[in-house]
């Protein structure tokens, strides 16, 4: 497979196949249970073939359209992970019927992987618009829910809106530039100053508004609200982190420690985010709608890691979007557990109905909230620390208040937990196997929190996000080392 696709991360073809052969079988006889297995299998041979030696680029290495590199193999194999849990808890919950179900999961997963290896604007742009036609049809897919209908009108919107202030930016940068890459145009030979800030400006607004940043961020607690539990876990986690690797790709070769308008945009927008996501979730009573403010806040504080160049910067955002995927999909998997249950009322004396969901759930909220000895305690301090050797210090400061506001509507959920109720209804219970994701994720929250030498090492040894390579300086013999070392 390799050989016939040189520069393609294999496990791109082995989602188009799986794709493929899930149509075939949709069009031949429905059954949920292959449509699953068929998923499944899809995504974890794709995962097992992330580690599979790429076939090099024959020529001059800037006209590649992928990046093979340590960094795309790490944030796809969080988003192939993050798409299996969703496919589990998909299990007797996508609805009827639930084959394309798994087909547009997968397909948004594709989606997902082509814009982390991205390195040109079209394939970027075709990777972005394939995730977002999928998560269309997967938040409308309930037909029987008036709420879904008001997600996916809304999401069609706002998505279509940011794709053509996306595709504007991009197209100015192509003005500038000449080129296709997918990277921030440099100001310095520009006949115009102008025509790559603008450009820098609307690729960051689309950007923004997909990954629903402070203030692009009014859309996504009714998305997810209104969409199954599946898919807001899939959108809270799959899809940011694709967005996240584009936006940490696209400014790869950027110095953002040098003052100027690009690195005052981020800051605000990373300061808003840890404030207005913490303020949004403060007063809801629905989780979906609380962990949609968290995921808002989240961004912000991984824009704080990608604003830290350095030798902990994106080291510390690679660690800390694994703690932030385990967390996040374990909290969306405790909700399917209890049944669907998102009001935070119904929550109430969970700890004496089903004692060992609501301590799971209590793991993944006490991650979130960076307390020990969860991962996210040691994931929001190896920001911290990233933000220090960056000299980061209001935003450093917007961490820590912005955090403690956090603590409060998170412990919050976990008070209602432990409240005792005079009348205990009898308990529902979820499936097995999502029963054993979210043992699965509990454990691994906790164990890489008490041990995290493992995944630091792991991320310390990333390549980081490749920049344009001709911009960078580096002949085609240079740059094919750097791609393609181990």
């Amino acid at each position: 497979m390799t050989a016939l696709l040189p520069g393609l991360p294999p496990a791109l073809p082995i989602l188009g196949g799986g794709i493929a052969l899930l149509m075939l079988c949709i069009a031949w006889h429905r059954s949920e249970t292959r449509a699953i297995l068929i998923a499944l299998t899809t995504l974890v041979l794709a995962f097992a073939s992330l580690w599979l030696p790429v076939l090099p680029w024959p020529g001059d290495p800037t006209g590649m359209l992928f990046v093979p590199d340590g960094w795309f193999t790490y944030i796809a194999a969080l988003m192939l992970l993050s798409s299996a849990a969703s496919v589990i808890m998909a299990w007797r919950e996508a609805g009827t019927p639930a084959d394309e179900f798994y087909l547009l999961l997968l397909l948004g997963t594709l989606g997902a992987l082509v814009m982390a290896g991205s390195m040109d604007m079209v394939i970027f742009f075709l990777g972005l618009e394939t995730l977002s036609l999928s998560l269309l049809g997967l938040i409308a897919y309930h037909r029987t829910q008036p709420t879904a209908d008001e997600a996916a009108i809304k999401y069609l919107i706002l998505a279509g809106l940011s794709s053509a202030i996306l595709l504007f930016g991009l197209a100015l940068s192509y003005a500038d530039s000449g080129s296709l890459r997918f990277a921030a145009p440099s100001r310095s030979g520009s006949e115009s100053p102008a025509l790559p800030l603008a450009a820098t400006a609307l690729v960051l607004t689309g950007l923004f508004f997909k990954l629903s940043a402070v203030p692009f961020h009014t859309w996504l607690p009714d998305v997810m609200e209104g969409a199954p539990i599946p898919v807001a876990s899939f959108i809270a986690v799959t899809s940011k982190i694709a967005l996240f690797s584009a936006l940490a790709r696209y400014f790869a070769g950027a110095d953002l420690l040098r003052p100027d308008a690009v690195g005052a945009e981020l800051a605000i927008v990373a300061m808003l985010s840890m404030f207005g996501g913490n303020l949004l979730a403060l007063g809801q009573v629905n989780l979906k709608r609380l962990l949609a403010g968290s995921s808002i806040a989240h961004v912000g504080y991984l824009l704080l890691a990608l604003l830290s160049p350095g030798p902990f910067g994106m080291a510390s955002a690679a660690f800390y979007l694994a703690a932030y995927a385990a967390a996040t999909s374990g909290a969306f998997a405790a909700m399917r557990g209890a049944s669907g249950l998102s009001d935070i009322g119904a929550w109430r004396g969970m700890f004496h109905r089903r004692p060992a969901l609501a301590l799971a759930m209590v793991v993944m909220l006490v991650s979130l909230a960076g307390i020990p000895p969860a991962i996210g305690f040691f994931a929001k301090t190896y920001i911290v620390i990233a933000g220090v050797s960056a000299r980061r210090i209001v935003l450093l400061g917007a961490l820590v208040a912005s955090s403690i506001i956090g603590l409060y509507y998170y412990l919050n959920v976990v008070r209602a937990m432990m409240e005792p109720v005079p009348e205990v209804p009898r308990a529902v219970r979820g499936t097995t196997a999502n029963a054993a994701l979210i043992t699965a994720l509990a454990i691994v929250t906790v164990l890489a929190g008490l041990f995290p030498e493992t995944l630091v090492r792991q991320t310390r040894s990333l390549l980081q996000p490749t920049p344009i390579l001709h911009e960078a300086g580096l002949g085609p013999v240079a740059a094919h080392d750097m791609l393609y070392r181990e």
